[in-house]
C-alpha cells in the first residue's frame, strides 16, 4: 500500500505553492493544506494534531512557514516527531527561536545564498531520493527562489522570467497555478518555459497593472511612524502588494518614504497589512514585529483583527489607514 503524505504550506505566493508542486512530483499520494499565515497554521495544525488526524501520514511537511508554540513543543514531545519536517526562511521565525529542533530547518541565508521554502524543501527531496531532478525542475525552483527573495530584480532575463511566474499566479489563481505548473514539469526535462496561452495571460495582466497601479497609488496617504520614519499606506487588493511597491521604486519614490503598507481587507479572515521596503535596506521586519507580525527585511506582514476591521469602517480613509498602521495583532 502506497504511503500517504501531507504538506502544510503558505497560500500567498509562488514559494508556498512551489513546495506543493514538488510534493506532487515526489510522492504518488500527497494531500496539502494551504494557510495564509503562521497564526492560522498554528491553529490548523494543532487541530490535526489533537484529533490524531496526523497519525495516518508517513511524512508531514510544513513549508514556507514555521510552526509556533504550543504546537511546536507538542510535536517535539509526541510520537509523530520523526515524521515531521519544517522548511522555512523567515527572519521572524529565526528571531522567535523556532529553529530549535532537528526537524526544523529555518534558513534565511547560508553559503548557497538567500533561501526560500521551495528550494529548502527541494534540497531535502533530492538528498533523500524522493524526487528525480532534471533541468526543468531545477529552473522552476531557481525562478521561485529569485522571485521570493527579491533577487529577481538583479538577475536580468532569468529575473524577469521569475517575476512573470508570480504574475501568472495572480492571473490564474492558486489551484490553477499548482495544476498548470505540475503538468508543465511532468515529462519535460530540459527547460522550464511558458506556453503561448500563458505568455498572453502574463502580458494581459501586466497591461492591467499599468493603469490599476496608477489609480491605487493616487489614493495613498503618508504618515510618520513612532520612530519618525515616513511611510505610505493604501487600501488595495492583496495581489497588488508587490507590484505597488515596485511601481513606487521605479518611479523614484517621489514622496521619499522608507516603506509602504498595503492594507488588503480581502486577505485572510479580517484583512492583512503587507509591509514593503521602498528605501534600499530599510528593515520592515523590525516594524512589523513591533505590531505583532514579521517576515523579511524587505517584506513583512501583520494580520488585522475583527475588532480593528470594524473600527476602521467607522473612520475616514486617512484615519482608518493610520489607525490600522498603528494597531497591533495578537491571537
Amino acid at each position: 500500500m502506497e504511503e500517504l503524505n501531507i504538506i502544510f504550506s503558505h497560500e500567498s505566493d509562488i514559494d508556498g505553492l512551489g513546495s506543493i508542486i514538488l510534493g506532487k512530483l515526489a510522492f504518488s499520494k500527497v494531500e496539502y493544506v494551504l494557510v495564509p499565515n503562521v497564526e492560522t497554521l498554528e491553529l490548523t495544525f494543532r487541530n490535526y494534531l489533537e484529533s490524531n488526524q496526523l497519525d495516518k501520514y508517513a511524512h508531514i511537511y510544513i513549508t514556507d512557514l514555521a510552526l509556533y508554540n504550543p504546537s511546536l513543543t507538542m510535536v517535539a514531545e509526541s510520537s509523530i516527531r520523526k515524521k515531521v519536517q519544517i522548511f522555512d526562511h523567515h527572519k521572524r521565525a529565526i528571531e522567535d527561536g523556532m529553529n530549535q529542533y532537528n526537524f526544523t530547518k529555518i534558513v534565511e541565508n547560508d553559503e548557497i545564498g538567500k533561501r526560500c521554502g521551495t528550494d529548502l524543501f527541494y534540497q531535502y527531496l533530492v538528498e533523500n531520493n524522493f524526487i528525480q531532478t532534471n533541468k526543468a525542475i531545477e529552473e522552476f525552483v531557481e525562478l521561485t527562489r529569485l522571485e521570493d527573495t527579491w533577487e529577481w530584480k538583479n538577475s536580468s532575463i532569468l529575473g524577469e522570467k521569475a517575476h512573470d511566474l508570480a504574475i501568472l499566479l495572480n492571473a490564474i489563481g492558486k489551484e490553477s497555478y499548482i495544476s498548470k505548473i505540475y503538468e508543465k514539469l511532468v515529462g519535460h526535462f530540459e527547460s522550464f518555459e511558458f506556453d503561448e496561452d500563458e505568455i498572453v495571460l502574463i502580458k494581459n495582466k501586466k497591461d492591467e497593472y499599468v493603469q490599476t497601479l496608477k489609480s491605487i497609488i493616487s489614493t495613498s496617504e503618508y504618515f510618520l511612524d513612532e520612530k519618525g520614519n515616513k511611510y505610505g499606506a493604501v487600501f488595495a487588493d492583496y495581489e497588488y502588494r508587490n507590484e505597488l511597491a515596485e511601481y513606487m521604486r521605479q518611479n523614484n519614490n517621489p514622496e521619499a518614504i522608507q516603506y509602504y503598507i498595503i492594507v488588503a481587507m480581502n486577505k485572510g479572515e479580517f484583512g492583512q497589512k503587507s509591509y514593503r521596503s521602498i528605501e534600499e535596506g530599510f528593515d520592515v521586519n523590525e516594524i512589523a514585529m513591533m505590531h505583532g507580525g514579521g517576515g523579511h527585511l524587505g517584506a513583512a506582514s501583520v494580520n488585522i483583527t475583527e475588532e480593528q476591521k470594524m473600527k476602521a469602517l467607522t473612520l475616514t480613509k486617512r484615519e482608518a489607514l493610520q489607525y490600522l498602521a498603528d494597531s497591533n495583532y495578537s491571537i
